[in-house]
C-alpha cells in the first residue's frame, strides 16, 4: 500500500467509521435472541431500529453518523468538527446497548429470552472503535499514522 493511500485512510477514520456504522444497520440481523425457554429464532434487523416510531434512539443511530459525515462540508459546523467526531460515536456506541436492553424488553416479555448482538450491530460497534478512535485522535491531536508507523517499526 502506498503512502499516500495510508495517509488518506487515517485523515478519514472518522468518515469511514461513519460509513461502516450506516451500512451495518441495513445488514441482516441486528439483535438475536439467546433461545430462551422456547429456543425460538428471534432477530431484529438494525433497519427496523431506524424507522420504528417506538425507538428514537434507533433514529439517532443513523442520524449521529450522518452528522459525523457531514460536518466537512457544512461551514457553521467545522469550527465544532473535533468536539461532534468525539462525542457522537461516543453517545451511539451507549445507544447500542440502551436499545437493546430496550428491544430486549418487549421481546423478553414474550419469551423470556434476552437479547446479545448479532452480526450487524457488531459491525456497527467496529465501525463505532474505529470512529472513536479517530475522534480522539483528533480531539487530542493525536497523529495516528505516526503512531501506527512507530509500532510497526518496534515490532521489525
Amino acid at each position: 500500500m502506498s503512502e499516500q493511500t495510508k495517509k488518506k485512510i487515517f485523515d478519514n477514520l472518522d468518515v469511514l467509521g461513519a460509513i461502516i456504522m450506516i451500512v451495518a444497520l441495513f445488514l441482516g440481523a441486528f439483535y438475536k435472541d439467546d433461545g430462551g425457554a422456547f429456543a425460538a429464532t428471534f432477530t431484529y434487523p438494525g433497519y427496523k431500529l431506524i424507522f420504528n416510531s417506538e425507538y428514537m434512539l434507533g433514529t439517532l443511530m443513523i442520524a449521529l453518523p450522518l452528522i459525523v459525515l457531514i460536518t466537512n462540508y457544512v461551514d457553521g459546523l467545522k469550527k465544532y468538527d473535533k468536539l461532534i467526531k468525539l462525542v457522537l460515536p461516543a453517545i451511539t456506541f451507549i445507544f447500542v446497548f440502551v436499545l437493546k436492553g430496550q428491544v430486549g424488553d418487549e421481546v423478553g416479555a414474550d419469551t423470556g429470552a434476552k437479547l446479545s448482538m448479532a452480526l450487524g450491530g457488531w459491525i456497527y460497534i467496529l465501525g463505532n472503535v474505529i470512529g472513536l478512535a479517530a475522534g480522539v485522535a483528533g480531539f487530542f491531536g493525536v497523529n495516528l499514522e505516526k503512531k501506527a508507523n512507530e509500532l510497526m517499526n518496534k515490532k521489525k
